[in-house]
């Protein structure tokens, strides 16, 4: 069972959509939840449901301005306690960034949650765990599709949150929302 405040300090990078329910979910469960977003209507929204949640908006491929407010997130709340990232790859630099910024301004544990797309190779993240800073927990959720009778369909934004959301309560380090397999029947 989850405890309200379990998460502490979180920041959610690219969680005003797809992952709009789960953000939503986080922040019940945390001290203080920021969310980082480029869209000011959708961050808005995310903000009438929950009056504890702070926006910023940020285009997280600009690194300096991601350090910038990594920094205040952390002069301003204290400790960052959970991370959940769904990075694109249109920020190659954006994942190593929040994991070495976060990793040098604390001694705390913290625990990132990387979401992946279903072509990604996350046991290629897992075994790069050795370059993510001593202190961070790593758990990557994949997202793959459904199949139903003779046709498959993408995730839903609730199957995908959901799915989050139960990576955030278990303890493995690997998730898998739907299917990957066969690779022939994605939508």
């Amino acid at each position: 069972m989850v405890k309200m405040n379990e998460f502490g300090h979180t920041l959610v990078f690219g969680g005003t959509g797809m992952l709009r329910k789960a953000t939503e979910w986080v922040a019940e469960h945390s001290t203080k939840t920021v969310v980082f977003g480029r869209d000011i209507d959708k961050l808005t929204r995310i903000k009438e449901k929950n009056d504890c949640i702070e926006i910023r908006i940020l285009d997280y491929t600009d690194t300096n301005k991601l350090i910038e407010e990594i920094n205040r997130a952390y002069k301003n709340n204290g400790p960052i306690n959970t991370v959940i990232a769904w990075i694109h790859s249109t920020a190659p630099d954006a994942l190593s960034t929040i994991k070495s910024k976060i990793g040098t301004i604390q001694d705390e544990q913290w625990t990132l949650l990387l979401v992946k797309g279903s072509s990604a190779n996350i046991d290629d993240i897992l075994a790069s765990e050795s370059d993510f800073p001593f202190n961070c927990h790593l758990k990557v959720v994949q997202l793959g599709f459904k199949i139903i009778g003779s046709h498959s369909r993408w995730l839903t934004h609730d199957e995908i949150s959901n799915g989050v959301i139960e990576s955030l309560k278990g303890n493995k380090t690997k998730t898998i929302v739907g299917t990957l397999h066969p690779w022939d029947r994605r939508p």
